[in-house]
């Protein structure tokens, strides 16, 4: 569990550093919350919003999952594409790697798959609140449901 924590930490401080470098003042970062129906877990975590053009945006996250036995952690590395709208809030789809990573006693399994995803979300403002479906195709395939807030790093 150490070990996961320990690379938790680092993986969230290379995330919040890549936002901070980034010129754009749109980067968010923020908390989520979710839970995946196939495991029956909650799910607790973080993501990273950076922008590439208007529409397309760089979005790492990690996930802490609430197993009954052991732990597990979910590593993100998506692509958001924000959808023609009219409206008042932004609708996306996207995807991209994602790697879980769960322990039970001395026994380790990581699994390496594919991230499909579709949100909703505001960009307006300073705090911008957003939910989301991720169907995780990996050995087992997941449906989890998040939702979270994200605030605007550096100045709009």
């Amino acid at each position: 569990m150490k070990h996961i924590l320990r690379n938790s930490v680092v993986i969230v401080t290379m995330m919040a550093s890549a936002g901070l470098a980034s010129a754009q003042a749109s980067t968010r970062v923020g908390p989520r919350i979710g839970y995946d129906f196939q495991s029956d877990e909650a799910v607790l975590g973080a993501s990273l919003t950076v922008p590439i053009s208007t529409r397309i945006e760089f979005y790492p996250s990690i996930d802490i999952y609430t197993p009954d036995r052991g732990n597990k952690v979910g590593f993100n590395g998506d692509v958001k594409v924000y959808l023609p709208t009219r409206a008042s809030y932004d609708l996306y789809a996207g995807g991209g790697l994602g790697i879980v990573n769960q322990n039970l006693g001395d026994v380790s399994n990581t699994d390496v798959g594919v991230n499909l995803l579709f949100g909703i979300a505001s960009r307006v403002g300073a705090i911008n609140p957003f939910g989301e479906a991720k169907l995780l195709i990996h050995d087992d395939t997941q449906l989890v449901l998040l939702a979270g807030m994200n605030f605007r790093m550096g100045s709009p």
